[in-house]
């Protein structure tokens, strides 16, 4: 009797060791899961586990997907919020180690009217005419800057600006930056001073109100001024224009080939050489064309108006296909909050790194001469201020009213480019505004049309040591608008 009752308990034991993890999978989506088409927004995906085990997740919604590698341990869930495209339906599957898998799927709201996201304590009614409201509290509102897109106007508080995560007042702060349009209401002079000058476009589309009406009529008001729009994907024309750098790998390897076979043919006129050159040469060319890297240079235009404490940018970096193959590329830490491809057909898949939240590596397919562009947006701090001042017979005073010492740079009026030396702070210079060297490239021409026909502006040259694994031949611009007639 004993060692049958021996015999089960080791059995129990054996089976209780293998038997599979019991994990757990939810997703959520931001905004009460209301978004619009066209629009990025996020998901909040939960995975937990009651023993260690390693686990792949994958995102996907449309064209676009990402997928994560999970070290999962019993007692400590796993949080990921995934930036995903305004899909009609989005999927979070699960795998185990094990080849156990799960699935669960969103369908998103996706609103034609204009949506307005009302986060109040006080669960106050805020209505916009032409806007669907949407009731929210803190935990709703997402942690990448990008998700906010899915909201066209938003109403919050102090009491929810308190109770967001760190990354959640980061996003809120970076949507700001970017000339989102938001009403805090708040009368703690605190949170007035914190948020002074972090709007961008001048601060006209961040407002300050007393009460949940006063709000709602200054957004009401507001959106009668248009603000400056973003630069839409593909919008820096010249800027990023594809050098012709696999043109040139294409030309070296068929003039390697016609090389090699007017050699052949010139000493060893045999028509086994005749037809092995043609052979060697549809295997060498494409490994030659893979050997020779193509450069995918990153280009950054950002804007800002004096005295603002950030700047928005965006960013485009082009690759252009020598090989019909699958390409994985590295995206730099700085970037990967906002990574997308520049178009809605194109297919990416983004792989996750759930320690640090955010994409590391872009994957594509390739082919000759195919272009994928990846884009990306966000805002940085400044601390740079300018001022113009209008003098006689045609004159232009331009000083530095910040704390920062400027590089050399152009000031742009009246539709010239002059340069501009580097002015330590509280320094000026004097130019002609009627005069000015021709000066016509293409990051004076991009600058000419984004700024007001009657304003001064600023150009400068940003510096990219800072972007970590930007690749060689990167450029980046700021354009800011002058304080001054």
């Amino acid at each position: 009797m004993l060692p049958r009752l021996l015999l089960a308990l080791v059995l129990c034991g054996a089976a209780h060791a293998h038997a599979s993890p019991r994990v757990e999978l939810t997703a959520t989506p931001a905004w009460q899961g209301w978004t619009r088409p066209g629009r990025t927004t996020e998901v909040e995906v939960r995975v937990s586990s009651d023993t260690a085990t390693r686990a792949t997740l994958a995102v996907a919604a449309g064209l676009r997907s990402v997928h994560a590698q999970i070290d999962l341990q019993p007692g400590r869930g796993v949080r990921l919020q995934v930036p995903v495209p305004a899909a009609t339906v989005v999927s979070a599957s699960l795998a185990t180690a094990d080849g156990a898998t799960q699935q669960r799927e969103l369908a998103l709201a996706r609103s034609e009217a204009p949506l307005l996201g009302v986060a109040l304590a006080s669960a106050e009614a805020v209505a916009l005419d032409g806007f669907h409201a949407v009731a929210l509290s803190a935990q709703d509102l997402p942690r990448h800057a990008s998700a906010y897109t899915s909201m066209d106007a938003l109403v919050l508080d102090a009491a929810t600006l308190g109770a967001l995560a760190p990354a959640q007042l980061g996003a809120l702060l970076a949507h700001a930056a970017a000339c989102g349009r938001i009403a805090v209401v708040t009368t703690d002079e605190r949170v007035r001073r914190v948020l002074q000058g972090a709007g961008g476009c001048g601060g006209q589309a961040l407002l300050i109100a007393s009460s949940a009406a006063d709000a709602r009529d200054k957004l009401a008001a507001s959106l009668a001024t248009r603000l400056p729009a973003a630069l839409p994907p593909g919008g820096m024309g010249e800027l990023t224009r594809a050098d012709a750098a696999v043109w040139n790998r294409v030309a070296v390897a068929l003039a390697v080939y016609l090389a090699a076979a007017l050699l052949a043919f010139a000493f060893v006129p045999s028509w086994p050489v005749i037809a092995f050159v043609p052979a060697l040469a549809s295997v060498a060319v494409p490994l030659l064309l893979q050997a020779m890297p193509a450069p995918a240079p990153l280009r950054v235009w950002s804007e800002s108006e004096s005295g603002a404490t950030v700047a928005r940018y965006q960013a485009w970096q082009r690759f252009v296909g020598v090989a019909r193959a699958h390409a994985r590329v590295p995206i730099s830490p700085q970037l990967a909050a906002s990574v997308q491809p520049c178009s809605a057909d194109q297919a990416l898949r983004l792989d996750f790194d759930a320690a640090r939240g955010d994409a590391r590596f872009a994957e594509f397919d390739t082919r000759l001469f195919h272009q994928v562009s990846l884009c990306y947006a966000g805002s940085f701090p400044i601390a740079r201020a300018i001022t113009t001042q209008a003098l006689p017979e045609g004159a232009r005073r331009v000083g530095n009213s910040g704390t920062t010492a400027w590089p050399a740079g152009v000031v742009l009026a009246e539709g010239l480019a002059h340069e501009l030396p580097a002015l330590a702070p509280g320094a000026a210079t004097v130019i002609d505004a009627r005069r000015a060297p021709p000066r016509r490239d293409a990051a004076v021409r991009m600058a000419l049309t984004r700024m007001p026909a009657d304003a001064a502006a600023a150009l400068w040259e940003l510096d990219l040591g800072g972007v970590a694994d930007a690749p060689a031949g990167s450029q980046g611009w700021l354009l800011m608008t002058a304080v001054g007639p």
